[in-house]
């Protein structure tokens, strides 16, 4: 069983000139040092290692923290506290109870794995709820109330920002968006269930539509570039092609499109938020997915919850993650406590 015993300081150092922001992903972590106004100052990266386990990723995240603090030149006892986003359920004492790509990690208390090296006060939420509070302090929202947010690739992730305050649900399980369902009896999902959001649209679904419209033998651009290989074929090469005119990849992104468009509905119909925000690598496909995406929010959201909701992309890129970590930590200080 994972040792619990040790905790986290969780009072933020209220003489501190700096916060430090990390994004955690099963690949890479990375950690951003920003003065109290949200300047960076300088950043670290390094592997996350998670076939390894969790003792060894928080090994990992606290060296990166603390090379990132080196760069900067930043002691730790300027240091006002670290914000962490992670993929998965966290709880609010920063134990993951459930994460993809995280071997052998549930239940462990990784917040404070990570934060007793450092002797520094830590705060970890799931990694779309912190680039949520990153669009919505310095991004695409930050003048709107309420938001949804969903990163569209390998998975689907959902946050969600009511009233300007982040919703994480009763017991750390809100904003699952990629987990409800919008095509029942559909394709299997990880989660066990069928035809869930993610299911439908995720980066392995948007291939396997592709690769099965090739099999069938009709003429295709994406094929040629392929030579007929399944495994070479990527969502990013699929949107090439659709510029291009391929058929094929029009009709694959105009179905991709087609859900995430439902998924959206849903969303604005249930909290008739002021926006919608779409990020992850699938979204940079362009007008092959946007313009059906768009098409189907029409369709299926309210008249008048649409007309007040605006849908664009995400604007901050891969710094959402460390800068809604920032946010985590100045919205603990800004609260007094």
């Amino acid at each position: 069983m994972p040792d619990k015993t040790s905790k986290a300081k969780k009072e933020p150092n209220r003489n501190g000139t700096h916060i430090v922001g990390v994004d955690i992903g099963g690949t890479n972590v990375r950690a951003a040092l920003f003065d109290l106004d949200g300047t960076k100052l300088a950043e670290a990266r390094n592997d996350t290692l998670a076939p390894r386990g969790p003792r060894t990723v928080a090994k990992q995240v606290s060296e990166t923290i603390a090379k990132c603090l080196d760069k900067g030149n930043a002691a730790g006892a300027s240091v006002a506290g670290i914000g962490c986003g992670m993929p998965g359920r966290i709880t609010a004492d920063g134990v993951v109870l459930w994460s993809p790509n995280f071997p052998s990690i549930e239940g462990v208390p990784l917040a404070d794995w990570i934060a007793k090296p450092l002797g520094l006060p830590l705060w970890m939420e799931n990694d779309v709820n912190v680039a949520a509070l990153g669009e919505f302090e310095f991004g695409a929202a930050k003048d709107v109330n309420s938001l949804v947010m969903l990163t569209l690739g390998t998975g689907i992730g959902g946050g969600i920002i009511l009233d300007r305050r982040l919703w994480s649900g009763f017991n750390a399980g809100g904003a699952e968006i990629g987990h409800h369902v919008v095509n029942p009896g559909g394709r299997k999902c990880g989660c066990g269930n069928h035809g869930c959001l993610e299911a439908m649209a995720q980066r392995d679904a948007i291939i396997e539509r592709a690769a099965l419209k090739i099999q069938t033998g009709r003429p295709s651009l994406l094929a040629q570039k392929v030579d007929s290989q399944v495994d070479a074929i990527t969502p990013a090469l699929i949107a090439d092609c659709a510029h291009e005119g391929d058929e094929i990849c029009i009709e694959t992104f105009a179905e991709t499109g087609f859900w995430i468009g439902v998924g959206i509905a849903n969303m604005i119909n249930i909290l008739n938020p002021e926006m919608v925000i779409i990020g992850g690598g699938i979204s940079e496909a362009g007008d092959v997915l946007w313009r059906p995406m768009l098409r189907t929010v029409k369709a299926y959201a309210i008249h008048e919850s649409r007309l007040v909701c605006q849908v664009v992309p995400a604007k901050l890129g891969d710094d959402a993650g460390v800068m809604g970590g920032f946010t985590l930590v100045r919205r603990t200080l800004e609260a007094g406590g």
